[in-house]
């Protein structure tokens, strides 16, 4: 996945690919966001401005993280209501932070992407517009207000929280104890791949997935 994840991300350098290797990008995006490229919902919004259109997508993937934390805890407390589930309490704490950590794993260079992209403008006349909405200038009125009050936030919780918040979990656990097993089953996916003394090695990748995005989009 880390693999797919960063081959894909190469799709945002403005360079000129050939059809073959921008349609491996699509493959690799798809692949390793479980989908999420297949769901573009500009097709059915396209009789809206787009700058309007744009800003809503910055509001909506603000709430993706917290979103996932409800879908995934409702869909294991359902599972773990029905009549017929074995899971005890324990476990279902587990379930519900595993899933959780899967899918945001997932999502995190698409939260990097869409979240630089509101920092990515194109100067015409000595004027930054926004290159997702070349009629909206930067920096300037509605733009300047969703940089402070979404993107800088993103910034801070998302793009450089999560992996800072990865390697504090990372780092200040110990594999004995009685919760070891416990802690490899919700966050296995992060340091299981790695030796024990380079399990921090996801925190290094995650960053080099924010700086293959900010060279193409900032």
């Amino acid at each position: 996945l880390n693999f797919m994840q960063l081959v894909s991300l190469a799709a945002v350098i403005p360079l000129q690919w050939p059809d073959s290797v921008e349609a491996t990008f699509d493959f690799f995006s798809t692949l390793s966001s479980a989908g999420t490229t297949l769901l573009i919902p500009d097709c059915e919004l396209s009789g809206l401005d787009t700058g309007d259109v744009f800003f809503a997508k910055q509001i909506a993937f603000s709430f993706l993280v917290p979103g996932i934390v409800v879908i995934c805890t409702l869909v294991w407390a359902l599972i773990f209501l029905c009549r017929r589930c074995t899971i005890t309490v324990g476990n279902l704490k587990n379930y519900i932070i595993l899933s959780t950590v899967l899918l945001t794993f997932l999502a995190f260079p698409m939260l990097c992407r869409f979240c630089l992209e509101m920092l990515k403008c194109l100067s015409i006349g000595g004027r930054p517009f926004l290159m997702s909405s070349l009629q909206e200038p930067c920096f300037v009125g509605r733009h300047l207000n969703f940089v402070l009050a979404v993107t800088l936030p993103q910034l801070v919780l998302y793009v450089l929280g999560l992996p800072c918040l990865c390697f504090m979990l990372l780092h200040g656990h110990s594999d004995r104890g009685r919760n070891a097993n416990d802690f490899k089953l919700r966050y296995g996916l992060l340091f299981l791949g790695y030796s024990p003394d380079r399990r921090w090695w996801e925190v290094l990748i995650a960053f080099r997935k924010i700086a293959i995005v900010a060279v193409g989009t900032i």
